[in-house]
């Protein structure tokens, strides 16, 4: 009777609400924690990065060509044990109106992104964190990039090492 009765009160009370970045878990069509298979027919496998637990691939499909109406100069994905782990975005332009206009639609979206401040760097930083996700925003004269991860394969990497 218990048990009836707790499966019913589950099923009458909403879940508490999730973060919006968590809830987004993703930029367009990439869903972090997705499997490789899918958007296999359009990767192309890059040089290895500096960390050695993740494989890099460059999206080659024509579909996803903007971010917050943006042109996107490249896309890549980052895949641990065949699940998507990272997702780079980076931006054609580099004029500092299109960077402002992303970080206020961000904010807009995920509410206002903590800075991240380092002595003499002229790039601007700003991170959003979740349960989940992990965002993070750059921008400098030469580039813009939006950057996001999932925090659940972050620590599967680190169990996986012990």
């Amino acid at each position: 009777m218990l048990c009836f009765a707790q499966l019913v009160f589950s099923q009458v009370v909403p879940a508490p609400n999730i973060q919006p970045l968590d809830a987004k878990n993703g930029i367009n069509k990439f869903k972090l924690c997705s499997f490789f298979e899918i958007h296999k027919a359009n990767l192309k496998e890059m040089p290895a990065k500096n960390d050695v637990h993740v494989k890099w691939y460059t999206y080659t499909g024509t579909d996803v060509s903007t971010v917050f109406d943006y042109t996107i100069r490249q896309l890549d994905l980052g895949y641990y044990k065949n699940k998507l782990y990272k997702i780079l975005v980076q931006f054609e332009g580099t004029e500092e109106e299109e960077a402002d206009n992303i970080k206020s639609k961000l904010d807009l979206l995920f509410g206002p992104g903590k800075e991240i401040e380092k002595d003499d760097d002229p790039t601007c930083k700003y991170v959003w964190e979740a349960t989940k996700v992990y965002l993070y925003f750059e921008y400098n004269r030469k580039e813009i990039n939006l950057f996001m991860s999932s925090k659940i394969l972050g620590k599967q990497i680190i169990l996986d090492e012990l």
